[in-house]
């Protein structure tokens, strides 16, 4: 008789608990999802991007540590503070790397400079250049003949301003609303800089130069219309400040055979 009283006892207390903690699966359940909902939201705000956990953010450095990277097999010693991406920072081989500097001296990023290069006025200082594997059979000159000729009504061109040659785009996809600087002074070796046009729509146009600097070496780099005038020694800059940094000077990109 003890024994069943017991038994049931025993039964009714452990029934009884097991009847209460199932009575607290779905409170809890609920306060576990919107924790999880609640981490998710802080996280999606206020936690980085994926941008800034691959190194894809523009964050520049004014550190002048040097890393070196490796381009298309060739080797280049750069200082971080040219460079706008933390992924450029980290050593190892790349297929191209986004760097920027003040025109006109190329100053590198510091702190008391961040006002003019966080600037987007349409007399900015700022350049932006990439160093990238040379992905193009073309030369400039070829692309001229192969690529931009079929969109020129004209190419006799006109004269203009810095010693420049204009070309006028017609209005196909891509090319609307820009020109052609040429530099025309080594027919064999023409220049070429792609000028947006000013307009209400663009407000702060740029100017752009694509080069091979080698066989497995292209530069590209682009600045605000008004720079123009300095082209020639924006031009050499650039080409110069590239050509410090690699630890075997490159071949130049030669003429092919007619």
């Amino acid at each position: 008789m003890n024994n069943r009283r017991q038994q049931s006892s025993f039964s009714e207390q452990f029934g009884g608990e097991a009847k209460e903690d199932s009575s607290l699966t779905l409170p809890l359940t609920i306060i576990g999802v919107t924790l999880l909902l609640s981490a998710g939201f802080l996280y999606y705000y206020f936690g980085p991007s994926i941008d800034e956990l691959t190194g894809n953010a523009l964050d520049p450095t004014a550190s002048q540590e040097i890393v070196a990277v490796t381009i298309g097999g060739e080797e280049f010693r750069i200082p971080t503070n040219y460079t706008l991406l933390p992924k450029d920072r980290r050593p190892g081989a790349k297929t191209r790397v986004e760097l920027f500097a003040l025109l006109p001296d190329f100053e590198p990023f510091s702190p008391n400079k961040q006002e003019e290069f966080e600037s987007n006025s349409p007399e900015s200082p700022v350049i932006h250049f990439q160093i990238a594997e040379n992905s193009s059979a073309l030369i400039e000159k070829d692309r001229f003949e192969r690529v931009y000729a079929d969109h020129i009504p004209n190419l006799e061109g006109e004269d203009g301003p810095h010693e420049l040659t204009i070309y006028k785009f017609d209005s196909s996809p891509g090319y609307e609303g820009q020109e052609l600087m040429a530099d025309r002074s080594n027919p064999e070796r023409p220049r070429y800089i792609r000028c947006d046009v000013f307009s209400e729509f663009v407000p702060r146009p740029h100017c752009r130069r694509d080069l091979e600097l080698s066989e497995k070496i292209s530069i590209a780099y682009r600045y605000k219309r008004p720079w123009l005038k300095d082209w020639q020694e924006i031009d050499r800059e650039v080409i110069a400040l590239v050509e410090s940094w690699m630890q075997v000077q490159p071949t130049v990109v030669e003429e092919p055979a007619p």
